[in-house]
């Protein structure tokens, strides 16, 4: 029980530092992909806690996904942190929520929707936002290359997250599963019942 509890502690923790890094880096590219860029710190501060929030949530639920029991009530805690999505965040979603369960998966169908969930919001505001209609030139350099390269980034990153809470869990390997000590079976007589332990057993046992 408390081996789940430390497990739980530390995937929160862990994803409060993600998520606060992954903040971080959204925050800048923002920026980077505003024409008129604004900066506050009330702003920043509030994207970098809701994004550690989010982080915060992946954690809980990944660690509650390989464990039984009255925890995996904790696979929630991904909920509250989806306020991130609300409003201009809302082109960042299909990563976490369409490539997020597909990561992984062998099928090249989803691999292909995997791959346009994470890069196909970014190329479609490059287009739409390629050119200045007003003053009909090309937009600066660094909001093309925020929407290319930037925005397929941290959408990756997204699915990544999705893949921890929603995506398919690893099989069991030989190096996870509990050893368990060979029995032996009782040596049966002759007559069909059971002689108890081989002679050479005995011997050891009365030398001992």
């Amino acid at each position: 029980m408390t081996t789940s509890r430390h497990a739980v502690l530390r995937a929160a923790l862990t994803g409060f530092g993600l998520g606060a890094a992954w903040g971080v880096l959204a925050r800048a590219w923002m920026r980077m992909v505003s024409t008129e860029p604004e900066f506050s710190w009330s702003g920043s501060i509030a994207i970098v806690l809701v994004a550690a929030v989010f982080g915060t949530g992946v954690g809980v639920a990944t660690a509650a996904r390989r464990q039984r029991g009255r925890r995996r009530w904790l696979r929630l805690a991904i909920l509250p942190g989806m306020v991130m999505f609300l409003g201009q965040g809302l082109p960042l979603l299909p990563a976490l929520v369409v490539a997020g369960p597909l990561v992984g998966r062998r099928s090249r169908l989803a691999k292909a929707v995997a791959a346009l969930a994470v890069v196909g919001p970014g190329v479609l505001f490059w287009w739409t936002e390629r050119l200045d209609e007003v003053h009909m030139l090309s937009t600066p350099w660094h909001v093309r290359v925020g929407f290319l390269g930037g925005m397929p980034l941290i959408s990756a990153a997204l699915a990544w997250a999705g893949h921890l809470a929603w995506g398919p869990l690893p099989r069991p390997t030989a190096e996870t599963e509990p050893e368990t000590e060979p029995v032996s079976e009782p040596v049966s007589d002759s007559v069909g019942g059971f002689a108890g332990p081989r002679p050479q057993e005995a011997a050891q046992g009365l030398q001992s």
